[in-house]
């Protein structure tokens, strides 16, 4: 196969990967949808929305995916005749800096990669340490709060006049105020909205939301995610109101809703780790006590 040929093969991979990443997201056409791909979205948060998109449009029921080389590191084997799940892999060179000489890896494209589902294998046992399974909804409020405290937010227990929770920006800085008389996974919840909010909003963007605009739908999701991801049951019913108005056939909006998953997956994942890492240092401190 020549070169020409090699490089077209390629682009027709890659474009059958982001036809499949679209269809997956017109797909989502109502609150419940949207819902099951957040529940998705949890398990997967250490993935692009891209990605995270692409493997839950060939394979809603994975749970722990890996390419096929990592799989036999960890002593499985992909089964033979098993089809891959297609992801887009970033392109990597290091490049050099003109001014300090230092060589630093950058992105210059996106191929397509093959990963399996432990489904897709046999072999030993994984072994995994489960952080959610020991995180309760006072500590995950807790840690939630000293998050938020570490971005440089200033974080209450107060009450604000007809919310649950509100986010006040300040020439000194953001602060956010929670109902105190809340039960604490209710708080914790609130929290993480907020924070989600404070996080990637401005003072605008904050002032000028409804209950209808992406804005919202960005928030009310990270809060999901993280709550699901921790496994803290909430006693309050979400929405996801947007859902049910965006308009599929417009290209703009549609690149919205793409820019709107991106940084609700990045917002998630710097809360999630941010929690873990809250929580770990705990462990260390209490060890060391």
């Amino acid at each position: 196969m020549t070169t020409q040929a090699k490089r077209e093969k390629a682009q027709a991979k890659q474009q059958a990967a982001l036809e499949k990443l679209e269809q997956g997201i017109l797909n989502i056409a109502t609150e419940a949808d949207w819902r099951q791909y957040l529940d998705f979205h949890s398990k997967f948060y250490n993935y692009s929305a891209k990605n995270t998109m692409l493997i839950y449009g060939q394979c809603p029921d994975a749970s722990h995916v890996a390419g096929y080389k990592a799989w036999q590191k960890h002593g499985r084997q992909v089964r033979k005749g098993e089809k891959g799940i297609v992801i887009l892999a970033p392109c990597k060179k290091k490049v050099e800096d003109e001014k300090t000489g230092d060589k630093a890896w950058q992105i210059f494209g996106f191929k397509t990669a093959s990963v399996f589902d432990v489904s897709q294998t046999d072999g030993e046992e994984l072994q995994e340490t489960d952080v959610k399974a020991q995180t309760t909804e006072a500590e995950l409020y807790r840690n939630l709060k000293a998050f938020g405290e570490a971005q440089g937010f200033t974080v209450l227990e107060q009450a604000y006049p007809g919310a649950y929770g509100v986010c006040i920006y300040k020439p000194s800085g953001i602060e956010i105020q929670v109902d105190p008389l809340l039960s604490v996974e209710l708080r914790a919840s609130i929290l993480a909205h907020e924070l989600g909010h404070a996080l990637m909003h401005n003072a605008a963007e904050y002032c000028d939301h409804t209950p209808t605009s992406t804005k919202e739908l960005e928030a009310e999701s990270v809060a999901y995610c993280v709550t699901q991801y921790f496994g803290v049951a909430e006693d309050q019913k979400r929405s996801f109101a947007y859902i049910n108005c965006w308009n599929r056939e417009s290209d703009q909006a549609l690149e919205q809703f793409k820019a709107s998953m991106s940084v609700i997956a990045k917002t998630v994942k710097a809360i999630i780790e941010g929690v873990e890492s809250a929580t770990s240092n705990e462990s260390k401190a209490l060890a060391i006590t």
